[in-house]
């Protein structure tokens, strides 16, 4: 699984950078650049700070599976995303159309 680094600080998944969920879904099908890629996992923080639902702390990794939908990126072998770390960026996003994979390659 690629080490994952996420900039979207309006995201509820990312804390200090780090993702808790297991799996994300990168869209763009039809991308031929970062800025046409997506994080569709990607859900709007409605609450100052990071808190986890299920109250046990956060279950960040550096690491998490990435679906990845770009079918035009290098790093994308049958959905998945094979490079060694990924950045998704998107600053103060309020939707998945805010976000993006900044390591996508033709």
């Amino acid at each position: 699984m690629p080490k994952l680094k996420c900039s979207v600080q309006t995201c509820a998944h990312n804390h200090q950078f780090l993702c808790d969920l297991d799996q994300i879904q990168v869209g763009g099908n039809q991308a031929c650049s970062p800025s046409e890629t997506q994080c569709d996992s990607f859900t709007e923080r409605k609450e100052s700070g990071y808190s986890n639902a299920a109250g046990g702390g956060c279950h960040c990794s550096e690491t998490t599976g990435i679906d990845c939908q770009a079918e035009k990126c290098m790093y994308n072998e049958a959905c998945k995303c094979q490079a060694g770390r990924i950045s998704v960026e998107g600053g103060q996003a309020k939707q998945c159309q805010g976000t993006e994979c900044a390591t996508f390659k033709m």
